[in-house]
């Protein structure tokens, strides 16, 4: 069993756990936190979240009512819904990513992300936040965790963040400075 295979185990264990549940030891922070991995060990994640840990929890851990969003699949669902999709992939083609990452950060705004989470995550008690390496530089990692503060002060919270998470700073990918969060705790 390598690293990751028992940090995953260990959060499945924590996750089940009645601490865990009942938000004990959190001394009333709110109940967010941040399971952070070696980028090169996406797949891997991808791997966990699709067959092992949110089935795990849905068939044997009836407290738990888990849901995954995926802030990349996200937007695309966004952009689909006001049907401008297709014209991202053209607005790319004419004018480069630079400027389209320009125009998805202001239409894909926080307002926007914490909408969609809050509608996704209304019969969940735990909410997986994925994909944030795949919708970098478009949305930043703390901007999304502080506003999603603002809707979810009871509701658990895992962040999967591929790089490093100091309980300080997010470290994208290892070299990336994703500014400082500090209300979240480690997994």
């Amino acid at each position: 069993m390598n690293n990751l295979e028992k940090r995953v185990n260990n959060l499945i264990k924590r996750i089940n756990s009645d601490e865990f549940y009942d938000n004990k030891g959190l001394a009333n922070e709110i109940p967010f936190y941040i399971f952070d991995y070696n980028p090169k060990e996406e797949l891997e994640i991808r791997e966990f979240l699709s067959k092992d840990i949110l089935p795990k929890f849905v068939e044997g851990e009836n407290r738990i009512n888990a849901v995954e969003i995926d802030l990349f699949e996200l937007m695309l669902e966004s952009l689909e819904k006001d049907k401008i999709l297709e014209k991202s992939f053209n607005l790319e083609k004419k004018r480069g990513t630079k400027f389209l990452y320009e125009k998805l950060k202001k239409s894909f705004n926080s307002e926007v992300i914490i909408k969609y989470v809050e509608e996704k995550g209304k019969n969940s008690n735990l909410i997986f936040i994925t994909g944030v390496g795949k919708i970098y530089p478009i949305v930043r990692t703390h901007t999304v965790l502080n506003n999603l503060q603002s809707i979810f002060d009871h509701k658990k919270v895992i962040l999967f963040f591929p790089g490093e998470y100091s309980e300080i700073d997010l470290s994208l990918f290892g070299k990336f400075k994703d500014n400082n969060y500090y209300r979240a705790f480690r997994l």
